[in-house]
């Protein structure tokens, strides 16, 4: 078992290394890396689960568990977030128990010099909760990222502040009812193909909208907090993601475009495909011009080799249980990549992605 002064030391190593100038190391200098973001996320639906349902639907007290172990370049999250749904009377649609998710993450540094040190400094932890209109007030919630202060590494704590608005939370339980919903809304969305800007209307979608929401510091101070708004946007008719967001910190603002398009692989696998946009309006295209009559959603999954992007997969395994129509087990793995992204962008993206669990990986 390391000594403390070991730990110490490695905590003041790394803090050195990630805030050097070399290639490696600089947070705020694009970078082109396959698997900068790897790891997993093992789901257990318990409210599904055949045991832990009523009249009602889900029982009371019962959470959905996603247990988490992610690396996230020299960072890691390690932990669980456990997810509570609303649930109300069969009858009169009464309130028995109100959403919220509750995060116990430990967070971490690795030595960029020698990858098997690894030293967790604090922790993403609190509760966001969500009112009935599909609401969540984090500046009056409590989730934050708590680092210490170890050595000459100045410990911090940041909070996520600001809202996320989802979809109302209603009475309901049957997918049918979900998409009639749905295609009571649309969205329009937009990319630069071959020097084009090429524009797609969606129909039955559900958008999650960030409004001035603050994705806290951290793990490192390296990593600053970022506003973010705009839009997350999920089609019910192909499971497709399509992100419309700026990101600003540290005197800059990004946008953030492209999609994540999901790949059914069998009946009980599938993966989504990324193709997430940094400034793609700010970059000069490459080879993709020779491909600039892509339309409808395909264009927004054309990579484009000259272009600041996110990509490589989510992938899902999912375990079903007699008549329950949606998985009560899901095994994620992430194999995510950089090409011309800053460390600095990879963890604003992977710190909003963390406040939609259930949206992002449920069904």
């Amino acid at each position: 078992m390391p000594t403390r002064i070991k730990n110490i030391a490695l905590v003041i190593a790394v803090g050195a290394a990630l805030a050097s100038a070399g290639p490696l190391a600089t947070a705020d200098a694009p970078i082109n890396q396959s698997g900068y973001i790897t790891g997993s996320l093992v789901i257990d639906w318990n409210s599904r689960l055949p045991e832990n349902q009523d009249a009602n639907g889900p029982k009371t007290g019962i959470p959905d568990v996603f247990n988490m172990d992610a690396t996230v370049g020299y960072t890691f999250y390690k932990g669980s977030i456990k997810c509570l749904p609303y649930i109300f009377s069969g009858v009169v649609g009464r309130v028995l128990q109100e959403g919220s998710c509750t995060y116990d993450l430990d967070v971490g540094v690795i030595n960029p010099s020698d990858t098997s040190q690894r030293r967790v400094v604090g922790k993403l932890a609190g509760q966001r909760p969500m009112d009935r209109e599909g609401r969540t007030d984090l500046s009056s919630a409590n989730l934050r990222m708590e680092v210490q202060t170890i050595g000459r590494a100045t410990g911090f704590t940041s909070k996520y502040s600001g809202s996320v608005q989802a979809a109302p939370v209603k009475a309901r339980t049957k997918l049918t009812e979900l998409l009639a919903e749905a295609a009571k809304q649309s969205a329009t969305v937009t990319r630069m193909v071959g020097g084009q800007q090429v524009s797609l209307t969606i129909g039955d979608v559900d958008p999650v909208t960030f409004k001035t929401v603050t994705v806290p510091q951290g793990p490192s101070s390296n990593y600053p907090e970022a506003v973010v708004n705009g839009k997350l946007i999920y089609s019910y008719e192909t499971d497709n993601w399509f992100p419309t967001l700026t990101a600003s910190y540290g005197g800059q603002t990004d946008t953030i475009s492209g999609g994540m398009k999901w790949v059914d692989d069998s009946e009980t696998s599938g993966r989504y495909e990324l193709n997430i946009l940094f400034n793609e309006d700010k970059a000069t295209g490459g080879e993709a011009a020779a491909f600039s009559d892509a339309q409808g959603e395909d264009a927004f999954f054309q990579v484009d080799p000259a272009k600041p992007t996110v990509n490589g997969t989510i992938a899902f395994r999912d375990t079903y249980a007699g008549e329950v129509e949606a998985p009560v087990k899901s095994e994620v793995r992430y194999d995510i990549g950089l090409q011309m992204v800053t460390p600095q962008q990879a963890q604003v993206l992977w710190k909003t992605l963390l406040l939609i669990p259930n949206q992002l990986y449920g069904e």
